[in-house]
């Protein structure tokens, strides 16, 4: 078996952009993409085997611009 890992979040579909990133309003829809990417991150880190897929470069860049050094 092979999973496809990967991500589909549309930018401001039923939410906000920040709506979306941060999770609020989950009433409307129950995701947290800053929270993916925080998670799949460390995943990746630890395993160079591992492959993960992300096209919303918007969510991308609003999480990269709050990582450290």
């Amino acid at each position: 078996m092979h999973l496809a890992h990967h991500t589909h979040d549309d930018v401001g579909w039923l939410k906000t952009v920040d709506e979306y990133f941060s999770g609020v309003n989950n009433n409307i829809q129950r995701v947290e993409v800053q929270l993916i990417l925080d998670e799949v991150i460390p995943e990746l880190v630890n395993d160079p085997a591992k492959r993960f897929s992300y096209v919303e470069m918007k969510f991308f860049t609003m999480w990269w611009k709050n990582q450290s050094e």
